[in-house]
């Protein structure tokens, strides 16, 4: 999903999610799962949402992301 190919829209790419998703935890100190899913649908369309779960995989992996499994939200990790 992050290499891209002919077929996939620059627009819905894991790299233009996870960007976005950067973009709305800065502005807030922690977002719900489903209100998240709920701004990247909004903002980038349906098919978005194929795409989200690998955007928030890959931005955990880079350590951008923290889950606080007690509220099943997502704050951003600036330390890293």
């Amino acid at each position: 999903m992050i290499k891209p190919d002919r077929h996939i829209n620059p627009d819905i790419s894991v790299i233009n999610i996870g960007a976005f998703i950067l973009k709305q935890l800065n502005a807030f100190y922690d977002i719900n799962y489903d209100d998240l899913l709920k701004k990247v649908i909004d903002n980038m369309g349906t098919e978005a949402k194929e795409n989200f779960p690998y955007a928030l995989n890959f931005l955990y992996l880079l350590g951008k992301l923290e889950y606080l499994e007690i509220t099943d939200s997502f704050k951003y990790n600036a330390t890293k």
